[in-house]
């Protein structure tokens, strides 16, 4: 039975969450909080987003993330900036009590168990395989609380604590989809064989369940359209057989890893450790065969929004702990000098850090003036343009050069046309949207390009009164030719329509 953890390891496990913050940057208003976070805000303010809240609200609906942030902040008064970062820094923390509770169930060693401890918060922002995920994010994500939950939940699980169902309830709540891939690892892992018992047991009934439940999700989910399956288009990570081959690896591997650490786990007379490894690969490696399967059946295109490939994200959080107590237990021996090795492999990910986000600082501290050039626009469309103005931009521009995924919605607080990505992956989890996204980005395709009476369309069609145009377009004017534009810097235009 794990005892409770006393001061000091808490005291060194908030350092390491704030190394861990350092090392691997910290970002708002990017990737997948282009969804979380204006969602948020328009908690804290309903009159925002009058045209477009359907396309972050219905995303963030089934959990209570979004309403736990805006809580927070509406209780505390503390700058909305300020809570997102503090409830980053508390994620990342319970993170790594939860790998070090069940770092100490495995490894009788002090130096075993920070050593696995090191090894998740220098690979934190390592890649999941092909699923376009990462061990954890560099800004808030409901994925991140999650985890931490279903940590504690395997805790609660290995001594038979009720508390076992209340962690998955509350990681439900944070991020039902990944918690559903973390109740199935943790149903593996409280499997028990009983001997001489006949007729159907609990694992029998969750072997007909889960062969029901998709059958189930297909009957009730909405006829593919040909709006959705576009939505679906050119997002190879949701499908396993189109991964390259070092991906399709990297999904294998681990799988082989875990039984390999298994068998370690026996020489040195760990039998939680031994235990949690081969349930761990044999979960995996069903998980794994699912995802191929699902990805491979044309009748089973439904179920690819769940992207059930995202079983691996729990292989690779719980490969790396274990591999970095393994590492602690046989090489560093007690040597101070040897968990030095750790600094070479922090610098490569700090390195590659500062590569996807190139163009904004690496900790971008809450408080402060923007510094990227779009997000500056942004900031300056919410400071002087009216609350219900709608603006067109570009479709890909979360992708254009010097951009860094920075959401528009996120800083402008300003209603937006639907963008190429993140907009169109809430239309593949949300069917009803499909057609209007597919419409609005074909109607904004080329806006670089667009005339007058082209602009004069967008303004008769769907009310757009603004746009933001990169000054990369032609030659400097990013299509701005004969409209009125209150602001422009080195990468953005801020143009009104008349």
């Amino acid at each position: 039975m794990s005892a409770s953890p006393n001061r000091l390891p808490l005291l060194w496990l908030a350092a390491l969450a704030a190394f861990a913050v350092l090392l691997h940057g910290y970002h708002l208003g990017v990737e997948d909080q282009t969804v979380y976070l204006p969602a948020i805000k328009k908690h804290l303010d309903p009159g925002l987003y009058p045209y477009d809240a359907d396309f972050f609200l219905l995303q963030t609906q089934l959990g209570l993330f979004v309403d736990g942030v805006a809580w927070t902040a509406r209780v505390s008064r503390v700058p909305l900036d300020w809570v997102i970062f503090t409830w980053h820094f508390v994620s990342i923390f319970l993170l790594l009590l939860g790998c070090w509770l069940l770092s100490r169930r495995c490894f009788t060693e002090a130096r075993a168990q920070w050593a696995s401890i090191a090894a998740v918060v220098v690979l934190l922002t390592l890649p999941i395989a092909g699923t376009a995920l990462l061990l954890a994010d560099q800004y808030l994500h409901p994925r991140l609380l999650a985890t931490a939950c279903l940590l504690f939940a395997l805790d609660a699980l290995l001594d038979r604590r009720p508390r076992t169902l209340v962690w998955v309830l509350l990681a439900g709540l944070m991020h039902p989809t990944m918690t559903l891939y973390g109740l199935w690892h943790l149903a593996v892992q409280a499997f028990r064989p009983r001997r001489g018992r006949r007729g159907p047991s609990g694992v029998h009934a969750a072997c007909l369940l889960a062969l029901a439940l998709p059958q189930l999700w297909v009957r009730l989910w909405p006829p593919p359209t040909s709006a959705w399956r576009e939505a679906l288009a050119t997002r190879d990570y949701l499908f396993p057989q189109h991964w390259a081959w070092y991906e399709l690896l990297g999904a294998l591997a681990p799988l082989v890893i875990l039984f390999w650490i298994s068998r370690l786990a026996r020489k040195i007379k760990s039998p939680a450790l031994e235990a949690i490894c081969v349930r761990l690969a044999i979960s995996g490696a069903i998980g794994v065969t699912v995802g191929m399967v699902i990805g491979l059946t044309p009748s089973l295109v439904q179920l690819i929004p769940l992207e059930p490939m995202r079983t691996l994200h729990l292989i690779y959080l719980f490969l790396i702990l274990f591999a970095g107590g393994l590492f602690g237990q046989y090489v560093l021996h007690g040597q101070i000098w040897r968990w030095l090795i750790f600094l070479p492999i922090a610098g490569g990910m700090f390195a590659a850090q500062r590569a996807e986000f190139s163009s904004s600082p690496h900790i971008e501290w809450p408080g402060r003036i923007p510094q990227n050039a779009w997000v500056e626009a942004f900031d300056w469309v919410r400071r002087s343009t009216p609350r219900d103005a709608l603006f067109a931009l570009d479709p890909g521009f979360l992708e254009s050069p010097g951009e860094d995924e920075h959401g528009f919605r996120a800083f402008a607080e300003r209603s937006q046309l639907a963008e190429e990505a993140k907009d169109r992956a809430v239309s593949r989890n949300i069917p009803g949207l499909a057609y209007g996204w597919r419409q609005q980005v074909r109607d904004q395709q080329g806006i670089g390009r667009f005339g007058p009476e082209q602009f004069a369309g967008l303004k008769r069609k769907y009310g757009v009164g603004w746009v933001v145009l990169s000054t990369a377009a032609q030659g400097g004017m990013g299509g701005a030719a004969g409209l009125s534009c209150p602001f422009s810097n080195r990468a953005v235009r801020v143009c009104r329509i008349p």
